[in-house]
């Protein structure tokens, strides 16, 4: 059989250029090996967020004094809660896939020639390629996963049940919302992190990185930076050998979860017959429209490369489901980054360290969360925006923990991608009182001066 799209990947970069495809004419396929969603929806994304908002409702009623009960999380409920809530995202997929008449071949997609997909034996040809595999778990010589006590972050949060000792290798974005989530469970929870920093990410302000050492570890959390360290024995308990700027030392868990360490999955596809050019981690280049070297065969999602996040992947697949229905689309100048700690984090952009290495002069305006009359209402006070604005006074970056932190940094995205000056925010007003008057003060601030 032949169709205009061919998608290997049914993770939310697939799906993304699946539906835009079909929405523009295209008669479309989508090959799926396991679940529809992929990984954000089934493994990462929606459960672990799911999960972190729950242990965030119990947190917010316990800091609350004039609420007059005690909460505790029922482990076996909240994953029926999670599972449920996975299938009701599922549904809705399935329903937007027969609305637009895509095929789902249930298999692994093989390319071996140019032109042709072979799902279980059969032979489906194709006039674009929309290559959508994601990425996997590696497992590294340091840290060997098995599956039982020495696992990926998804296996991890998917578990029936978490041992009460938990050990996490890597303190950036993964690391870090596991470390939330599993100390809401009464786990003790440590942290290994190879950098001096948690939060070693590009457009992570190290302040931000501090706050949420500092949280964690009001928490109970125990955290080792600037630690280089080993698995050297995983038969019963995980231990672990560490070597700190101070001291060496064992340190010994019932579970690690290794969150550093990702490959592209390219398996069965032979990039080289179909003239796809990739880099030296493997990872297929692409153009700012999703296009590979191959004007035939698109490549959206992890499988392309950094940043490996769903919301990147999302919107490659509607750029590639752009251009395939001739439809001229390109990837966004930003892409913020979301952590959902027990403190929202949102990210985009660069920092002003960043952007004085690069030789771009600028300037950085904060305001802390204590500061705007909502946080008080929410009792959620901690917190700040930090804005960095260039010498022709355009926002570069942004960074901001706190309540809402997620939703208040799109709206700073939104003006970014727009190009917009501190002087074409001065003329929008936030309605009074929300969270994202944060933004009005933090252009009163570098405009003019304080309200609040």
């Amino acid at each position: 059989m032949h169709y205009d799209v061919i998608i290997i990947g049914g993770g939310v970069g697939g799906l993304a250029a699946a539906i835009r495809s079909a929405e523009l004419g295209k008669k479309v396929a989508i090959i799926e090996k396991n679940e529809i969603g992929g990984e954000c929806i089934n493994r990462a994304c929606i459960p672990s967020k799911t999960l972190i908002d729950t242990a965030k409702i119990v947190n917010k009623i316990l800091k609350s004094p004039w609420i007059a009960t005690s909460a505790k999380i029922n482990y076996n409920l909240m994953n029926k809660f999670k599972d449920d809530i996975i299938e009701g995202i599922k549904d809705n997929l399935y329903q937007v896939i027969n609305k637009h008449k895509i095929d789902l071949l249930s298999g692994k997609g093989e390319v071996k020639n140019e032109g042709e997909v072979i799902v279980n034996g059969k032979v489906y040809t194709y006039e674009n390629l929309v290559i959508a595999t994601g990425s996997e778990p590696l497992s590294l010589a340091d840290f060997p996963l098995n599956g039982k006590n020495v696992v990926d972050p998804w296996t991890a949060m998917n578990m029936t049940n978490l041992p009460e000792n938990i050990i996490i290798v890597g303190g950036g974005v993964a690391g870090v919302e596991l470390a939330t989530l599993f100390r809401a469970l009464n786990k003790n929870v440590t942290i290994i992190e190879l950098m001096p920093r948690l939060l070693p990410v590009p457009g992570i302000d190290i302040e931000i990185a501090n706050e949420v050492k500092k949280r964690l570890e009001e928490k109970g959390v125990r955290i080792y930076v600037n630690t280089k360290s080993r698995i050297i024995k995983s038969d019963d308990k995980v231990i672990f050998q560490a070597q700190t700027p101070s001291s060496n030392e064992e340190i010994s868990g019932d579970l690690a979860v290794i969150t550093i360490g990702r490959k592209p999955v390219t398996d069965g596809i032979d990039l080289k017959a179909i003239k796809v050019e990739t880099d030296q981690r493997g990872y297929i280049k692409v153009d700012n429209r999703a296009r590979t070297s191959n004007s035939k065969v698109y490549a959206v999602g992890d499988v392309a490369g950094a940043p490996l996040s769903a919301t990147k992947a999302w919107r490659q697949g509607i750029v590639a489901g752009d251009n395939i229905g001739n439809r001229n689309s390109q990837m966004p100048k930003y892409i913020p980054t979301s952590i959902f700690a027990d403190l929202e984090i949102g990210v985009v952009g660069s920092t002003l360290e960043e952007l004085k290495k690069n030789g771009i002069n600028g300037r950085e305006v904060k305001v802390n969360m204590k500061e705007i009359p909502r946080a008080w209402t929410l009792n959620e006070t901690e917190g700040f925006l930090k804005i960095v604005i260039g010498e022709d006074n355009r926002i570069l970056g942004a960074n901001m923990i706190g309540e809402n932190a997620t939703e208040v940094i799109n709206t700073i995205t939104l003006a970014m991608e727009l190009s917009l000056k501190i002087d074409d925010l001065y003329k929008v007003q936030f309605s009074h009182p929300t969270v994202s008057e944060i933004i009005t003060e933090v252009v009163q601030r570098a405009i003019v001066g304080e309200i609040y």
